[in-house]
């Protein structure tokens, strides 16, 4: 991730100082990768997740040479990647989405991100912020090179709640950022995250610099075998973010994604489920959606991998939970509420999503709120 017209190392000098780990890190198959993708053929989207905390990703885009680089940096592992760009355009390629938010940084060039149902251009300096689960694709078609840095929702809660600034009485104030939209927005509709992005417009091109050096001192550390740099990781994320919402540095917007029709009739059948307590039938889909049903269906298991009754099921016994949580009804009564009779069947589809009987669920509820 060192740029050659900004660093004292660049990527290439970087890694020749370490031949030992190159010969490591130089996996064709990748099987090194903390960043894992599923793809099923029969689904329009593909889905990615990472078994670390958080990633940090350069790719660049060199179309003369042909020659496009992956270097993945985690707190154990480190990779890179070499590829033609021929090659990589023969490919086809669809919108992901992932259970993580996802900041892509230009750090030279120009990028089109494909959010949603839009095309949105992107220069060096520039930023975006993609909350969970939202549809896009970065299209490198000149040279480019990004930056991303890929931060489950447990990382930033760890790493921004507790960030304050303390008054002259040594009272803490917590300073709010863009995820404090999403983390709102999204508890509005907590299966199906709200399609929310950040946009961060750089102001003056003079202020890159310090942004880059942030994110060599990331490298640095992540680099590191050293004690502290998991706290000093952290550290340097506020410092970035705090620089990111600096008005004097970025202008920022947040929008909603502009959704394609078949998004637009998941959200319909999302929005009507939050609201009722039960599995609505092939009529009620049609009248809310206005749609055949057998339509709405493949819609839903293309868009979910879900038919459409057991997405509904997904609402039903995340209600339940929170009932089982929050009010002191019977299970009985709880089951009744929900649309079942068979208290067996009821049993069984709890435990298939929470792993265990919703008696045992609530136990450990009580159970934790009498630790608190």
């Amino acid at each position: 991730m060192y740029l050659k017209t900004t660093f004292s190392k660049n990527s290439t000098d970087y890694f020749q100082e370490r031949p030992a780990e190159r010969e490591i890190m130089q996996s064709e198959d990748m099987n090194g990768s903390h960043l894992i993708l599923f793809d099923e053929s029969s689904s329009v989207y593909q889905y990615f997740d990472i078994n670390m905390p958080y990633l940090v990703i350069y790719e660049s885009l060199n179309i003369g040479a042909d020659l496009m680089v992956y270097q993945e940096f985690s707190e154990n592992n480190r990779i890179l990647k070499e590829r033609q760009y021929t090659e990589f355009t023969q490919q086809s390629r669809k919108l992901h989405s992932h259970n993580f938010y996802e900041l892509t940084f230009v750090l030279s060039g120009q990028l089109t991100m494909r959010i949603e149902d839009e095309n949105i251009i992107y220069n060096q300096g520039d930023c975006c912020i993609c909350n969970r689960n939202i549809h896009h694709m970065e299209l490198m078609e000149q040279d480019t090179e990004i930056v991303l840095f890929l931060i489950k929702e447990e990382y930033i809660h760890d790493a921004f709640d507790t960030n304050y600034y303390y008054d002259r009485k040594g009272r803490p104030h917590s300073i709010g950022t863009v995820f404090d939209v999403f983390f709102s927005e999204n508890k509005k509709n907590p299966l199906y995250d709200a399609k929310v992005y950040a946009d961060y417009r750089i102001l003056y091109q003079d202020s890159i610099e310090p942004l880059l050096e942030i994110m060599n001192q990331m490298i640095t550390e992540i680099s590191g075998t050293h004690s502290g740099k998991s706290h000093m990781m952290k550290a340097l994320l506020c410092h970035f973010f705090e620089m990111l919402e600096n008005d004097s540095i970025y202008k920022e917007e947040i929008h909603w994604a502009r959704l394609s029709n078949e998004e637009q009739i998941i959200y319909q059948i999302t929005e009507a489920y939050k609201k009722k307590n039960g599995i609505f039938s092939r009529t009620d889909i049609e009248k809310i959606t206005g749609y055949n049903g057998d339509y709405v269906e493949r819609i839903v298991k293309r868009h979910t991998g879900k038919t459409l009754s057991a997405y509904g099921r997904d609402f039903l016994i995340q209600k339940t939970a929170e009932l089982l949580r929050d009010t002191d009804l019977s299970i009985a009564e709880i089951c009744e509420r929900q649309g079942y009779s068979n208290r067996y069947y009821f049993n069984k589809i709890f435990a298939e999503k929470y792993g265990m009987k919703p008696s045992e669920f609530r136990r450990q509820c009580y159970c934790s709120l009498r630790v608190r």
